[in-house]
């Protein structure tokens, strides 16, 4: 949502630069240099382009990257068809637009047979995209950039087809590609921190899931940054988490043409002198966000995508902490003026906000970040990193931007994130407004989830509980989110029955006695052979203390099974003064007693067993 400066460039990518979800191979043309010549068909770009729809000036834009302009229904027609002396028919067309930084193409009803390849190349052929096969069929489909105002399309195929299985309906005049003509290469800003740097030393598994977005709003090309996230089943599902404010009016069928770049950042530390290789993949699907206002929402948007990710792409599900916890460090991993991927860090506590607010609120709805130099530079977002995933130190998704002051220019002015744990079940209760009913298709009522690696050959013991806190008799539903070829699992409870357990997802454990208790979890498989995991004190047991109110007095303190030695019980005023209590009776499983019925008041009960101390607040209506 920030100012963006264009700038112009014209470098030359290699063939192995980069790849959509495609075949290995070469167009026919590159070695049968005899096929005739095509003629481009030009494109004439808008005098003025449509206005874009009415925002309101408060709330956040995505970073226009172009537009796209109609193709005309007959336009696939000026292509030419050939043969080659193996029998393959070779079918060519270019298009043309004066002035362009470069192109890409949206095609409809694209139903290519099994065999058929379909490339996308610059006149040099030094750009190449494909090839696209049949893996690439439906309703819509998108390819990336080449660079330049020309580009050719080339279908080798064994059918001399008379109708063409696709459909041409948009070209994309890309205007901001995110490259400079300068030596410094890239259009982010000079202070931005290349994510391997040592900076991103602890989040190589996070940044594999952040990709960049080449999004599609009606006419309007923009870019953006989000993030795979996982769910709690573990399952590769393809969620994509980014800002609502990317494509806020994007309708079905634009969502289905955006492209998503993964892997794309630079080797090293380094801004590389020419492209560095990446993987794309077309097409999602909305599934839920928040309300296109950042006074009312938290400023989400959950796609997903419409074909897997391969396992070639190397992905990772970034994992997401949903409790609502601040965080004192931690990183953004993003693609600022659509360039390279970048990592910028912070190392002060995260404050919760309203949007652009500088005053704390504990219900807000976002978080203030201020971004902290490092050994690299002092990374801050741009246009172009919206929706960029916040991690905590632990590596968790705990926000996405919206937006900021924050620029190589101003690197202390703060950005604002939309609170995942905001974006979780607080935006709304219909499945469309909220990232709870997708990621936790289960209703475990876990609070923090793990990233999910697919290619991990190790095994990695985690889990979680539907609760934390359980009252004396009370029980807890655990959930293993282990990773990776686990063979066989064991659990140990410590206080609760059962106190172990062999099965993936255990049986409820009770809790009879309070206290805290620690859980353990060994899983064995994989190339490691075994991982425990235990988090001591996990489980805390509290007594109950019922009725509250009370109205004669008479008070229950359920303790489960204790020693009367270790139990002590004063009563308090609210003035600090002990009061009296009367006829303490110990019970198998507890004590009664009673306070001055006919005192009305809150009173505070404090209970102490062996060294752990509780406290009740306790209304008496006397009547």
């Amino acid at each position: 949502m920030k100012k963006t400066i264009l700038s112009f460039l014209f470098i030359f990518w290699t063939l192995s630069s980069f790849a959509q979800l495609s075949m290995p191979g070469s167009p026919a043309s590159k070695y049968i240099k005899q096929l005739p010549a095509v003629q481009a068909f030009r494109l004439t770009p808008p005098k003025v382009l449509p206005e874009r729809p009415v925002q309101r000036t408060d709330q956040p834009v995505p970073l226009q990257a172009g537009y796209t302009l109609s193709a005309p229904d007959s336009i696939l027609n000026q292509g030419i068809w050939s043969k080659t002396p193996n029998g393959t028919y070779v079918w060519r067309m270019a298009v043309r637009l004066s002035g362009a930084r470069a192109l890409n193409l949206y095609f409809k009803d694209f139903e290519l047979s099994p065999g058929d390849k379909l490339f996308i190349y610059s006149p040099d052929q030094k750009q190449m995209l494909g090839a696209f096969t049949d893996q690439n069929n439906g309703t819509f489909f998108s390819t990336g950039m080449i660079l330049g105002s020309e580009l050719i399309m080339e279908l080798n195929t064994q059918n001399h087809y008379k109708i063409l299985p696709f459909k041409l309906i948009n070209v994309g005049n890309i205007t901001n590609t995110g490259y400079k003509s300068t030596a410094a290469y890239g259009d982010a800003g000079s202070c931005e921190v290349p994510v391997n740097c040592p900076e991103g030393n602890n989040y190589q598994k996070e940044k594999r899931g952040v990709a960049r977005i080449l999004l599609k709003d009606g006419i309007y090309l923009y870019w953006c940054t989000g993030s795979l996230i996982n769910d709690t089943k573990n399952d590769q599902t393809p969620y994509f988490l980014t800002a609502n404010h990317c494509g806020s009016t994007s309708t079905g069928s634009d969502y289905a043409k955006w492209i998503f770049y993964f892997n794309f950042e630079s080797p090293n530390c380094t801004r590389p002198a020419t492209q560095p290789s990446f993987q794309s993949l077309t097409g999602s699907k909305l599934l839920a966000s928040a309300v296109d206002n950042t006074s009312l929402g938290s400023d989400f948007k959950l796609l997903l995508l419409s074909n897997n990710v391969p396992s070639t792409y190397n992905p990772y599900y970034n994992g997401w902490n949903v409790s609502g916890t601040g965080s004192s460090q931690g990183v953004t991993i993003h693609h600022p003026e659509g360039d390279i991927k970048m990592i910028s860090t912070y190392t002060t506590a995260l404050v919760p906000v309203n949007y652009s607010s500088s005053t704390p609120n504990a219900d807000g709805l976002f978080w203030q970040v201020h971004w902290t130099q490092t050994t690299d530079g002092h990374g801050v977002t741009e246009p172009g990193s919206s929706g960029s995933p916040l991690f905590n130190s632990q590596g968790l998704i705990i926000g996405t931007l919206t937006g900021g002051g924050a620029a190589c220019t101003s690197p202390n002015e703060p950005d604002f994130y939309g609170r995942f744990s905001k974006s979780w079940d607080q935006n709304g209760t219909d499945s469309t407004r909220q990232l709870k009913y997708w990621l936790d298709p289960s209703g475990t009522s876990i609070t923090q989830m793990p990233g999910y690696d697919p290619n991990i050959q190790d095994v990695l013991a985690y889990f979680s509980s539907n609760i934390q806190t359980v009252p004396i008799g009370g029980s807890v539903q655990f959930v293993d989110l282990s990773t990776g070829p686990v063979a066989s699992y064991h659990w140990v409870f410590e206080g609760g029955t059962p106190s172990s357990s062999t099965q993936k997802d255990p049986p409820p454990v009770e809790y009879k006695t309070s206290g805290n208790y620690s859980v353990s979890l060994t899983v064995t498989g994989g190339i490691n052979g075994q991982q425990t995991t235990t988090l001591n004190n996990y489980i805390s047991v509290k007594p109950v203390l019922y009725p509250n109110p009370v109205t004669d007095g008479k008070i229950h303190l359920l303790l489960g099974t204790y020693n009367q030695n270790d139990i002590s019980i004063q009563v308090y005023n609210m003035l600090g003064q002990k009061v009296n209590i009367f006829s303490p009776q110990f019970t198998s499983n507890g004590v009664d007693f009673e306070i001055p019925n006919d005192q009305n008041g809150l009173y505070v009960v404090r209970l102490t067993d062996k060294n752990t101390t509780h406290l009740y607040k306790v209304m008496n209506l006397h009547k």
